[in-house]
């Protein structure tokens, strides 16, 4: 699953930290948010970080509003 979401684009939808939860093409993935603590609704990308056990959601800055 982590290969597919690489690269995808979502929004986050909770963050029990440290992790945070995100909801790409209807699917709930567990990551890491980068920055911590990023609120629900949080545009993010999701990217594949081999030197950790969880997919990293960085915060997408360039996104447009929905």
């Amino acid at each position: 699953m982590t290969e597919w979401a690489d690269g995808r684009t979502g929004r986050t939808v909770t963050w029990p930290a440290p992790d945070a939860y995100v909801l790409v093409d209807g699917v709930l993935l567990r990551t890491v948010p980068e920055p911590p603590g990023l609120p629900p609704g949080t545009p993010v990308t999701v990217r594949r970080d081999r030197t950790r056990p969880l997919p990293v959601a960085r915060e997408d800055t360039g996104a447009a509003a929905e």
